[in-house]
Order: C-alpha cells, then sequence, then structure tokens
C-alpha cells in the first residue's frame, strides 16, 4: 500500500513561526511498516498547492494524520480531503487520545489511535491490507472507529512497550532537514525517553503516555540506542534536540549519556539542546558542566512564575524563584541559551502579579521567552476541574494553541488574559530596554562564550528577529500598548538593578582600595 503520513498546520502565533521542529511521531509509525511505500507531507514546512497535494493524495491509499489539539481542525479538513479522494483515514497524536470521541464520530476520520502508536499503526496497516476482516478489528488495541450502525467502538486501551528500544530506527530518511529550523539553527530531533514520572494535573503527557492501570509511566532509551540513533542524524544539521519533557529528569541517566557523547567526540561535530527543570539542574549542578561540555548550547526551562504559591500548585514546590535565577546564570555563564516559558494568568494571579512574573523574566536576559495562557488541554484533571467551575470560555480548539485563552480564572477574564499576553510579548521584545540589543552583545562577540552562534546569526537573524518581531507587528503588539502599571514595574526593576550593580562596584572598589592600601604598607614594610 501507499501511506502518505501528515504533519497538518497549526495557526501561527506566539512562537510558531521561528519553531519548527520535525513530526517525530510520523516517522517512528513508518518505521513499523517498512515494506509499504511511504511519503510524508508536513504543512508546517512544505509549499502547499492544493492541486499538487490532492494529486498526492489521489496516489495514496492510506492517509495517516498526527494532531495536537490546535492542529485538529486542520486535521478534518485534510482527512475531508483525503476522502474525496478515496483514502482511508487514519488519525492519531495527543488530540485523539485526550479526546477520542470527540475525533472518532467525525464523518472522514475512518481509523483514530489512542496513546502510543506504533504497535496500534503496525497492526491497524496489517488489518487494512487483509480485506477489512472485522473480527480482526476488534482485537487491535488503542484503535477507535464507528461500526456499521455509526456508533464509535472504542477497543481497549493498548498497553506499552517496556522496551523503548525494540522500536525501529525512526525514518529520518522521509524528512527535508533543511527547511527544520529552531531559534536560527538546523535542527534534527531525538527522543530518549517518553512520559514522565510526575502527575501534575494540567499535564497532557501522562494523558498520552500511560498504561491502563498505572497512569504515571516513564520509559527511557538505552545509552547505546541513543547513540545508535545520534550516528543515524544528518550531522549537516546544526543541533540535536532531545525532544522530551525534561532530559534531566533522572540525573545518573543523563549524566552517562553526557559523559558517553563526550567520551566519542561527537560536540566537536554537532551541538545539542533539551527541555530540563529548574529543581533538577539547581539539585544537580555538576551536570551543567556536563552539559556544557557534551555540547549542550540550548535549553528549555519552565520559569513560569516569580510567586511560590503558584510555584506550589503547579507541583513545583521545590523549585523557587531565586533558585531560577541561579540556574539561569549558570547556564548562561557557560554560555548556553535559555529558551524560557512563563506562564500568564495562573489560577490566583492577579494583573500586578502577571506583570511582576514578565519583570522577572526580562531580569534574566534569556535569548527567548515563551509567554503562554494558562491552559487547560482536554481530558486532563486540570480541564475537569475548570469546567466544573464553569471558567471554560471557549470550546473551539483552535484557541488551544498557547497563544489564546481559553479559559478565565476568578482573579482575570479571558480577554484580560489575552490583553496581558500580548503585553508580556511586548514587554519583553519590543520594549525600551531592548532585547535585540541584548541579543547582538551577546552573538556577535567572536571571542565571547556564545560564539557558537556566530555561523548561524543570518539565519537567526531571518527566522528569529525579523520573522518574530514581523508576527508581533502582526497581531498589533507595540511598545504603546505596555501599561502604566508594566511601564513602572519595569522602571522599579530597573532601578533595583542599578541600585545592586552600583552596590556591587562600591563593593569592588572598597576590595580594592583595601588592596592598593595594604601593597603600600607591606611596601613600605619592606623599604625600612
Amino acid at each position: 500500500m501507499k501511506i502518505l503520513y501528515v504533519n497538518p498546520a497549526r495557526l501561527s502565533s506566539g512562537l510558531d513561526a521561528i519553531i519548527k521542529g520535525p513530526p517525530m511521531s510520523l516517522i517512528s509509525i513508518a518505521a513499523m511498516v517498512p515494506e509499504h511505500d511511504a511519503k510524508l507531507f508536513d504543512f508546517k514546512v512544505h509549499k502547499y498547492k492544493e492541486n499538487r497535494f490532492r494529486a498526492l493524495l489521489n496516489r495514496s491509499d492510506v492517509v495517516a494524520i498526527t494532531s495536537m489539539t490546535p492542529q485538529i481542525s486542520h486535521a478534518f479538513e485534510v482527512a475531508e480531503m483525503a476522502k474525496e479522494q478515496g483514502c482511508t483515514t487514519i488519525l492519531g497524536g495527543y488530540h485523539p487520545t485526550l479526546a477520542p470521541n470527540y475525533v472518532a464520530k467525525h464523518p472522514a476520520v475512518d481509523y483514530t489511535i489512542r496513546g502510543e502508536g506504533e504497535h496500534s499503526f503496525q497492526e491497524l496497516v496489517q488489518y487494512l491490507e487483509s480485506n477489512e476482516n472485522p473480527n480482526l478489528l476488534k482485537n487491535i488495541d488503542g484503535v477507535s472507529y464507528k461500526n456499521k450502525e455509526g456508533k464509535v467502538m472504542h477497543n481497549k486501551d493498548r498497553r506499552l512497550e517496556l522496551n523503548l528500544d525494540n522500536f525501529p530506527m525512526p525514518r529520518r530518511d522521509l524528512l527535508d532537514d533543511k527547511k527544520y529550523i529552531y531559534l536560527g539553527a538546523r535542527v534534527a530531533q531525538l527522543e530518549t525517553s517518553r512520559g514522565c514520572p510526575h502527575n501534575c494535573k494540567f499535564c497532557c503527557i501522562i494523558k498520552m503516555w500511560r498504561n491502563p492501570d498505572h497512569p504515571v509511566t516513564y520509559r527511557t532509551k538505552s545509552t547505546k540506542r541513543i547513540m545508535r540513533e545520534i550516528y543515524d542524524i544528518d550531522w549537516k544539521n546544526d543541533f540535536i534536540f532531545f525532544c522530551e519533557d525534561n532530559f534531566t529528569i533522572k540525573a545518573k541517566r543523563t549524566k552517562e549519556i553526557l559523559e558517553t557523547i563526550i567520551r566519542s567526540g561527537v560536540p566537536n561535530k554537532m551541538l545539542f539542546s533539551c527541555q530540563s527543570r529548574v529543581d533538577t539542574l539547581y539539585r544537580n549542578q555538576g551536570l551543567i558542566d556536563l552539559m556544557h561540555k557534551a555540547g549542550m548550547r540550548q535549553v528549555f526551562l519552565g520559569i513560569e512564575s516569580v510567586h511560590q504559591q503558584s510555584l506550589d500548585a503547579m507541583n513545583k514546590q521545590n523549585t523557587t524563584p531565586e533558585m531560577v535565577r541561579k540556574v539561569v546564570s549558570m547556564l548562561q555563564d557557560r554560555g548556553i541559551s535559555i529558551f524560557g516559558g512563563v506562564i500568564i494568568g495562573f489560577p490566583g494571579e492577579t494583573k500586578t502579579m502577571v506583570r511582576q512574573n514578565i519583570q522577572f523574566a526580562r531580569s534574566l536576559n534569556m535569548t527567548c521567552v515563551q509567554m503562554t495562557p494558562i491552559t487547560a488541554f482536554p481530558g486532563t484533571e486540570f480541564y475537569n476541574e475548570m469546567s466544573e467551575k464553569n471558567m471554560i470560555t471557549s470550546h473551539n480548539y483552535k484557541h488551544y494553541d498557547l497563544f489564546h485563552p481559553m479559559m478565565r480564572t476568578e482573579q482575570l477574564s479571558n480577554i484580560e488574559i489575552y490583553r496581558l499576553v500580548a503585553e508580556a510579548y511586548s514587554a519583553y521584545y519590543l520594549s525600551k530596554k531592548s532585547w535585540l540589543k541584548m541579543l547582538l552583545k551577546r552573538y556577535i562577540n567572536p571571542f565571547g562564550k556564545f560564539n557558537w552562534m556566530l555561523g548561524n546569526i543570518p539565519q537567526f537573524a531571518k527566522t528569529v528577529i525579523v520573522s518574530g518581531l514581523d508576527m508581533l507587528h502582526s497581531m498589533g503588539m507595540t511598545h504603546s500598548i505596555i501599561s502604566d502599571e508594566m511601564n513602572e514595574i519595569m522602571e522599579q526593576g530597573e532601578a533595583f538593578k542599578t541600585s545592586i550593580r552600583n552596590k556591587s562596584e562600591k563593593i569592588g572598589e572598597e576590595k580594592e582600595t583595601t588592596a592598593l592600601a595594604k601593597k603600600s604598607i607591606k611596601s613600605v614594610k619592606i623599604s625600612n
């Protein structure tokens, strides 16, 4: 059979224009059925022309579509086009897992795959190839479909593969690596683990990677398998991004991976990027030096909030703002660029508290920050809680894009949250204290600790600075929308930093004066 794998478009908002990663889920399931012809169309990076795309559909037997929540509307459109061309349609990914009824009942969706898709997809393709015996379909775990009467049927949940090494190598040959850009650099992705050992109520990761009888499930690949995948990646890419929720979640394991990478000599040829947590790096500060030696040059950190009450409510009780500042400083002191995440409008926070979060992020001088409105994804405990409290303001999944608010809180309306998101981006990227000047000073110094970025500056300028700022301006974000209160908080923040700097300089001058005095006294004694 001929299978077309499709990554749908999503709304261009926030930082979407500057972050385009390859669809790992599609190249992973494609590897399970290597005997079938495979093509990949990624709406995020490929030029779309309807006639050509329909011709591609017309040459396909099966269309496999992945979808996160904000992609689902376009995923349905692709499925409708595929059905018009006579294709069988399969939808999988996060949203079909979080809202299986909503997806499976759509008339253009033939089959829905919930949760981990590799084995379910392989068995489903085998079923489609075997004249569609209905008795076989009932035995494919993790699949949802409509029976002859149109009723949605959900087969039992699929148990997870215990050993991730058992999965074949991803089909990287289906990708056009030149088109995938992360903060101005060509990027490949590598998955070293799945799931998370934590159980945060607002997180959809634990809904995606879980066993029916054990909701919190975390699995890892062996170091040998990880190194095999590193060598399988085209080293013409600038970075390999470890695309899991937290690469450093088990310090001992992370240390082994980093030390193996260092011994291999790979850091001389390839740089790395990952997501981590502040508390993990604070408790294991030795990892930061290892990360640097291994070629880690970009790290995503969830900064979230400067308010401890919010951090505690997010299940980040082990993190404090002081720890955030310490870890950010340690990373940046080693030339590691930071992409930070800040939540706008967490329940319990007022406008003033949100603006304090924005100023806290500004004070850290991170390369990029994503300002995310508090979002409750369907299927999560947090969504159910907010729904019961009548806090959900939009059921249009286009608004679940981590830019447009889909809920309110007791302190803030959804409109107020939206305006705060716009104000946050404006204050960080468009305020008088220029983010751009900070970046130029950091990256154009050929002798500085961020000199690894020199070769990518033209691409960074094009994709991050120009495209990013154009996107913000197109959404009506300018310096003029920054509120008086935000301006006052920023001025207070700058005054505080200036006073700290002056105090530090004064202490330095006093130390220098004392040293000179001691030197003079010593010279007098010698001459006597």
